[in-house]
């Protein structure tokens, strides 16, 4: 699963690799889940742009088709026909699934009332020990909509928490491998950013250990109402922004 954006301006350089490795035989692009977003100014300029982003972002991931276009942000007022753009696109072949990131409640209401005819598989949000949400993940999994944790390690900010450290220390894991299992045991897909190789292969060994319920409920506990309400104010200055 790799989760790629215009956004993150690597899409060129991950495209290189990718090509390189399907033709060494490797991997098969069918064993590959390939996600890309369309960012808030293409949402902004209209159909025709949200083509042309997906369309570049293929093009420069050289990977034939996505597996799931996202609209980055849900831009008021313009997310509704950026969707609709990828609705086509998928009938087209470009696009397998279309996912919704960064979304609330209400926006994916809007969607239903606009009647699209593709309902989306999933929506990426920022999910962590400190940062959970349950009521709205609980909205969209009640809805079979899938929930894809990112920000899952908070960009390391909180690896030295007391009830991480503690947890890891029980189980004889980093404290990142705690983070991302609490992820995987409550059924979302977890993806973690690194530049470490090492980290990498950590992060991955996540299958050999549970977290017990009295884990669970301790790092469930770790959010506040505090933090909840700075995400919420971050999110809606985001959807101002370029």
């Amino acid at each position: 699963h790799f989760d790629c954006a215009t956004s993150y301006e690597n899409e060129k350089e991950f495209g290189m690799g990718l090509k390189s490795v399907l033709e060494q035989g490797e991997v098969k692009r069918s064993d590959l889940t390939i996600v890309s977003k369309v960012w808030k100014d293409a949402v902004r300029n209209g159909r025709d742009a949200v083509r042309c982003s997906i369309e570049t972002s293929i093009q420069d991931l050289k990977c034939e088709y996505l597996d799931v276009a996202m609209v980055h942000w849900p831009v008021p007022d313009y997310h509704i026909e950026a969707y609709k753009e990828l609705e086509v696109m998928v009938e087209e072949g470009k696009i397998s699934s279309i996912g919704m990131s960064n979304c609330q409640p209400n926006d994916y209401e809007d969607l239903i009332a606009s009647g699209i005819k593709i309902k989306p598989i999933v929506n990426q949000m920022q999910v962590s020990p400190v940062m959970y949400r349950p009521q709205i993940i609980d909205y969209f999994t009640s809805r079979n909509i899938i929930i894809e944790a990112h920000k899952s390690l908070h960009r390391g900010g909180c690896l030295d928490d007391a009830v991480i450290t503690n947890v890891a220390n029980k189980h004889s894991k980093s404290p990142a491998q705690i983070m991302i299992r609490w992820g995987v045991q409550k059924g979302f897909v977890v993806i973690c950013k690194t530049s470490s190789t090492s980290r990498m292969v950590e992060n991955r060994n996540v299958l050999d250990f549970c977290l017990d319920d009295d884990d669970m409920e301790q790092l469930d506990s770790l959010t506040t109402e505090e933090d909840i309400l700075i995400r919420h104010e971050h999110e809606k200055a985001s959807l101002g922004m370029y």
